[in-house]
């Protein structure tokens, strides 16, 4: 067994006086170890796959064994298992401490390391035991052997080397999950004034940031328990069906062209009809397709979580009475929950045909993102709300979001908490041609922080709300024409799927202008986002990082590869490293805050407007696309030559040449 080692290794009870030394220098020298033990990682990663270097070790030490047999110098049995067992505790060692510090922590990039030092670990495991097997047999028989009467003289090492270990493992794991205290105030006894909900958010943005070496600091701030189930179910209210959703339906509601689809309604008469809000509904966050037991919506979501829930508030859809209602995307239906709200705090919205009103079941996206899950869940939100509003124009209907709305009415209108599921934003669904009809614009005061129970999540959420005040408390690169995509709009949402896997073909530059002309509508919630392009692979533009500039032009930042550094900053994803093209979105600070907090909940729903489109586009074009919403913020705002404390980087989205 692995006794020898302990006699070889010779650890002294005395060892144990240094071990409070080791740890702390440990503790103190742990972000810059794993910064260059990562870094060292990816530099090579390129140049060997990750299997190759887990089993580097293996290797060498069977080209050793390879050499030596040819010397005439082949080590003996009882050699070549204490050799072994060094290996195995190595390996073992390796396969825990990812496991411990990383893995745990949601760190992408070294999932596969731990798998895979785990096989490795699992290879010596199965030596070790064929080389120890006939000794533990007859060990367990009772009859003994040399081996098993042998460590009589090394029991002394035993309690040190296991009291070493226990107190190693223990100082990684607290390394690893102690909890720091939070930036972000969980509470506060005074309303919030506009420059306390600022620096809450600049605060939150700091907290939920990822770095490589910011692991060891964070911590979830709350228990966030177990995951909550994938659908809202209302059993005992009253349903109206809404049909399947097929392909076949939609599409002949939707079929406006994308491009056509994304800049304006299609013309139309009469009101909005059931079952076309059925098929807006569907085409925004109904189920496209099942696939491994797990129901594949309309819209993208972060880890196909889907916190989104919607609701409709009806007041004028041919076949419905108006009403309030809940869409169950499970079974595609309405669940009436009353009457109109008397005062649902969206006074923009009362003369809307409908509203949609899109809320956020936090729990689904933090039980595995933790303290980002509010930065998922407001992107998810963007992507889903871009499907509504081209969905939207395709049958000739206005859709508009709402910028400001009193929270605390509409989850009290809505009947959720406002804390585990939140209101995030109010699209505005009208059939008449126009804008809203002019009124007097509502005024809006700020929200008073108190205390919450989902931690910073709950504190960045008020930060971003708004009440009524009577409510309770350069010079660049032209681009070719833009072609429009002709693929119905329908369709586009319909076959939306994210592509993981591309060739190494390039993207035309026509098609790239085309997406990015798509992408060009007016804001709606926010003016603060700027587009960037990695670009790696399109035919008639050199490689280097671009930025997207008005008059439909791109202006050089960069020049050079960057392919390996978008993959890095994206925590080591495959899909943004072997992309032709990554988008990447930022907002720019003071823009998105001029108007207070509020921008920057904003902000990520502008984002995901934008990252929905470039999704939209690149299946009306033949190609794939994929987004990315996990990545280093530091290393992200460098990739594209931006300050991070000015600009701060949303999302990542991949495109390229789907690999059939």
């Amino acid at each position: 067994m692995i006794i020898p080692l302990f006699e070889s290794a010779r650890i002294r009870v005395t060892a144990l006086a240094r071990v409070p030394a080791i740890v702390l220098r440990a503790r103190r020298n742990q972000a810059r170890i794993q910064e260059t033990i990562f870094d060292r990682l990816d530099h090579c990663g390129g140049a060997m796959p990750k299997l190759a270097w887990v089993l580097l070790p293996l290797a060498l030490y069977g080209a050793w064994l390879g050499a030596a047999r040819v010397r005439g110098r082949t080590p003996s049995r009882h050699a070549l298992n204490v050799q072994l067992s060094v290996l195995l505790m190595v390996y073992l060692l390796a396969t825990a401490g990812l496991g411990i510090f990383w893995v745990a922590n949601q760190q992408l990039p070294v999932f596969d390391w731990h798998y895979l030092f785990g096989y490795g670990t699992l290879v010596l495991v199965a030596l070790h035991l064929w080389f120890n097997l006939q000794v533990v047999w007859r060990t367990l028989r009772g009859g003994g052997s040399r081996a098993a009467a042998r460590p009589a003289s090394t029991p002394r090492s035993l309690p040190a080397l296991a009291a070493v270990a226990v107190l190693g493992l223990a100082a990684g794991y607290l390394a690893g999950t102690a909890r720091a205290p939070s930036p972000v105030p969980a509470s506060a006894a005074v309303p919030a004034a506009p420059d306390e909900d600022l620096a809450a958010v600049a605060a939150f943005h700091r907290h939920s940031s990822l770095s490589r070496t910011g692991v060891f600091g964070t911590a979830p701030g709350i228990d966030w328990g177990d995951a909550p189930p994938p659908f809202k179910r209302y059993p005992h209210a009253p349903s109206i069906p809404l049909g399947p959703g097929t392909t076949a339906g939609t599409v002949a509601v939707a079929d406006m062209g994308l491009s056509a689809a994304l800049q304006a309604p299609a013309p139309r008469n009469g009101p909005l009809q059931l079952a076309e809000l059925g098929t807006l509904l569907h085409l925004a966050a109904g189920i496209t397709q099942r696939r491994g037991g797990q129901s594949l919506r309309a819209a993208p979501s972060s880890g196909g979580l889907f916190p989104s829930e919607l609701y409709v508030v009806a007041r004028r859809i041919g076949g419905l009475a108006p009403g309030l209602y809940h869409y169950d995307a499970e079974h595609a239906r309405l669940a009436l929950l009353g009457a109109l709200p008397g005062n649902a705090g969206m006074p923009s919205a009362h003369d809307a045909d409908a509203a949609i009103v899109l809320t956020s079941i936090f729990h689904r996206t933090g039980y595995k993102y933790r303290e980002r899950a509010w930065r998922y869940a407001v992107a998810d939100a963007g992507h889903l709300l871009e499907n509504l509003r081209v969905a939207a124009h395709a049958a000739g209907v206005g859709a508009v979001l709402a910028p400001r709305f009193d929270e605390g009415r509409l989850a009290d209108a809505l009947a959720i908490d406002g804390v585990r599921e939140a209101p995030l934003a109010v699209m505005e669904l009208r059939t008449a041609a126009g804008s809203r009809a002019g009124s007097t614009p509502a005024v809006f005061a700020p929200v008073a922080a108190t205390a919450a129970g989902l931690g910073a999540t709950s504190r960045i959420q008020q930060a971003t709300s708004l009440q009524l005040p009577q409510a309770r408390g350069g010079g660049g690169i032209v681009l070719p024409a833009p072609r429009p995509a002709a693929m119905p709009a329908g369709r586009a949402i319909i076959e939306r799927r994210s592509k993981r896997r591309f060739t190494n073909d390039a993207v035309p530059l026509p098609v790239l202008a085309s997406m990015l002309a798509d992408l060009r509508q007016p804001a709606q919630l926010s003016g603060a986002i700027t587009i960037h392009l990695v670009v790696n692979r399109v035919k008639g533009l050199a490689p280097g990082v671009y930025r997207y500039a008005p008059g439909h032009s791109l202006a050089r930042v960069r020049d050079g590869e960057f392919a390996a550094a978008a993959r890095s900053a994206a925590l080591a994803q495959d899909v943004i490293g072997d992309a032709a093209v990554v988008l990447v979105l930022a907002a720019d600070r003071r823009t998105a805050l001029a108007d207070g907090a509020r921008g920057y909940r904003h902000a990520f729903i502008e984002a995901g407007l934008i990252g929905e489109r470039w999704l939209l586009g690149a299946t009306a074009r033949g190609l794939g696309a994929c987004p990315v919403g996990a990545f280093y913020d530091d290393e992200a705002a460098a990739l594209i030559g931006v300050d991070g404390r000015r600009e701060w980087v949303l999302h990542f989205a991949a495109l390229g040449v789907v690999a059939r």
